[in-house]
């Protein structure tokens, strides 16, 4: 839409994006386009070029979120997500002037990418240009913010249920989801501050307590 002058969805602003990343020797490039931007070009929804669409898909450079029609009623997938998800989980950067304000607070992961590694950008007629300071005067120039940064995903918890490390284990445990396990120590130990804290209020007389 940028390159479009947010007028049409222009499918060449996209392929100028890429080309921008090819050019620079990046060899990993995946662009996110809603899969109902296949449908033709309408007066309530105008696309130029979408043949460029079907031709980074054939390079295995596009991925077409799902979406499909229900009674009527289209039911579209969050394409912001995949693409957040994508950048936490490779260590990527994002190309967009969103700011993902809502993504943001879901997750840790997905606040980083959106503090750390959004690469804004303009486009100068059919140039891509994106800021030589990404993240701000003070922050890293262009060329170091685009450097590879790999991110091995830790591996299994050799002991499971059973490990007692908690939030300090380095490895993985699935079964905890988002949210920090503690340990035994830590558990009893909120358990003794609870107790204390309930035995000092019973002390409290009623006007304290009120």
């Amino acid at each position: 839409m940028s390159h479009g002058n947010k007028e049409v969805f222009s499918c060449r602003g996209i392929k100028l994006c890429v080309d921008w990343f090819r050019a620079r020797g990046h060899k990993e490039i995946t662009v996110f386009v809603p899969k109902w931007r296949k449908e033709s070009s309408r007066p309530d929804n105008p696309v130029k070029d979408q043949e460029i669409l079907y031709e980074l898909e054939r390079e295995r450079l596009l991925v077409f979120t799902p979406s499909r029609l229900v009674g009527g009623k289209r039911l579209v997938c969050y394409d912001d997500r995949y693409i957040l998800r994508l950048a936490a989980e490779n260590g990527g950067i994002v190309v967009s002037n969103d700011n993902y304000r809502d993504l943001a607070q879901e997750s840790p992961e997905f606040r980083k990418v959106v503090e750390e590694r959004i690469l804004m950008y303009s486009f100068v007629n059919d140039r891509f240009m994106p800021p030589d300071d990404p993240l701000g005067r003070s922050g890293p120039t262009l060329d170091n913010f685009l450097r590879v940064r790999r991110i091995e995903p830790p591996l299994p918890c050799p002991y499971a249920k059973k490990c007692t490390y908690g939030a300090k284990c380095k490895f993985q445990h699935p079964e905890r989801g988002a949210q920090p396990h503690k340990t035994v120590t830590e558990r009893l130990v909120e358990h003794a501050q609870r107790q204390l804290q309930a035995r000092s209020a019973s002390e409290l007389s009623p006007e304290l307590i009120k």
